[in-house]
């Protein structure tokens, strides 16, 4: 099947990950999701795709399923992280999580992508993003991230290959590499 990733230059793109914990995963897609969804729509966040982490060589958990979500700015992200319905629901939210990172937004562009959600994909995060062959697309941080993490570096897109296998025993340090499978829905 395809899904297709709608993205737009007037946007920011927040790249998270982490695990859900298996008692609470029909809480978290089955009440949470739906409960927040309309405050995360009132200040503009958009799930574009979620995804499935089959590997990644990421030193700081193991995470289990991630999002590419889209933002009308860092501010309208503050806004909901500050709304007092999110604020409410956080402590649960948080307990339900083995960890969650989020807070990293990338810059965006003007373009349509067609995913297919039979195939894997590399997620690819590094300053060198030109050692990076056939990417979808690479987009630089966004200076007003609230996560730093990732400055001075790229999250790259592109469909997985035998270079991203051997990038997942390379240091994190370098090149953070994530072997994904994006679903239908938002999970």
């Amino acid at each position: 099947m395809t899904k297709e990733l709608n993205l737009t230059a007037d946007s920011l793109i927040e790249f998270g990950f982490g695990t859900v914990k298996p008692e609470k995963q029909e809480w978290m897609y089955g009440e949470y999701f739906p409960y927040m969804a309309p405050t995360m729509a009132k200040h503009g966040l958009s799930i574009l795709a979620g995804f499935g982490v089959i590997a990644t060589n990421f030193a700081g958990g193991n995470p289990q399923t991630g999002s590419l979500a889209s933002w009308p700015s860092a501010d309208k992200r503050k806004a909901l992280h500050n709304d007092p319905k999110f604020l409410a629901i956080q402590p649960a939210r948080d307990a339900a999580m083995d960890f969650l990172t989020g807070g990293h937004l990338f810059e965006s562009m003007d373009e349509v992508i067609t995913l297919n959600t039979d195939s894997d994909y590399a997620i690819i995060i590094t300053e060198d993003s030109n050692s990076i062959s056939d990417p979808i697309f690479a987009l630089p941080l966004a200076s007003d991230s609230p996560e730093q993490t990732y400055a001075e570096k790229s999250l790259i897109l592109r469909p997985w290959g035998d270079a991203d296998e051997a990038l997942l025993t390379s240091s994190s340090a370098e090149k953070e590499v994530f072997r994904i499978r994006f679903s239908n829905s938002a999970k």
